[in-house]
């Protein structure tokens, strides 16, 4: 029984000295001040109304975003936005 009571007192101690070591009292609670969070970023994901003034404004928007990032969000269309038509010139290559 008492073995037992040592390894329990030794347990204790271990915790005991293992939560004393986590202990910080330096009283600069306040050390790291961080700078209020500015204004989100502005993302702009609506087609251009200028892209629907011609053909060839339309495709030179469709050629810039090409390069986009693959992981933003998709472009929304605005319930005015027309794509122009133009049935006599000849097809351009988007590539």
């Amino acid at each position: 029984m008492k073995t037992n009571r040592k390894y329990w007192a030794a347990l204790g101690l271990a915790s005991v000295l293992a939560l004393a070591g986590c202990w910080n009292d330096d009283g600069n609670d306040d050390a790291v001040v961080l700078p209020p969070p500015g204004p989100p970023p502005v993302v702009v994901n609506e087609v251009p109304d200028s892209a629907g003034l011609s053909v060839t404004a339309f495709i030179s928007y469709l050629l810039a975003l090409v390069g986009n990032d693959e992981t933003a969000e998709p472009a929304t269309l605005k319930d005015t936005f027309a794509v122009p038509a133009d049935e006599t010139s000849e097809p351009t290559a988007l590539t």
